[in-house]
């Protein structure tokens, strides 16, 4: 598996890595963007808390942490996304939070509809 390292000044201003950066370890990473993914390194029941309560709130609070430095969060949503994932914290959001997502890409096309037909939501 490739190890990369962030060179000095290849940051942006958040402290992840510079967009550059990203997109040119995306494309040496090539198809398989899970070969650059920060979970690597982590131990995988972290990303699969039993419960949304107690310490498991912790759990998915480091689970995030790691995917917010992640060079690959966004591919690994839409991974998630296509496959049905059902479990699990993929791209950064929990299992509540992809739910949500999907259902509000559902939403936008029809408000824009009605909104451009001059009708109101109720």
């Amino acid at each position: 598996m490739a190890k990369f390292q962030l060179a000095d000044g290849a940051r942006d201003a958040s402290g992840g890595p510079s967009r550059l950066l990203r997109a040119a370890r995306r494309e040496a990473a090539g198809e398989d963007w899970r070969v650059i993914a920060a979970c690597q390194s982590v131990d995988p029941e972290l990303f699969f808390p039993i419960s949304a309560a107690g310490k498991c709130l912790e759990e998915v609070a480091e689970a995030k942490r790691v995917c917010a430095r992640c060079l690959v969060r966004a591919e690994c949503l839409t991974f998630a996304q296509r496959t049905g994932q059902a479990h699990g914290i993929w791209g950064g959001l929990t299992e509540e939070e992809r739910i949500r997502v999907r259902r509000s890409r559902r939403r936008e096309p029809a408000a824009r509809y009605s909104a451009a037909a001059g009708l109101q939501a109720i």
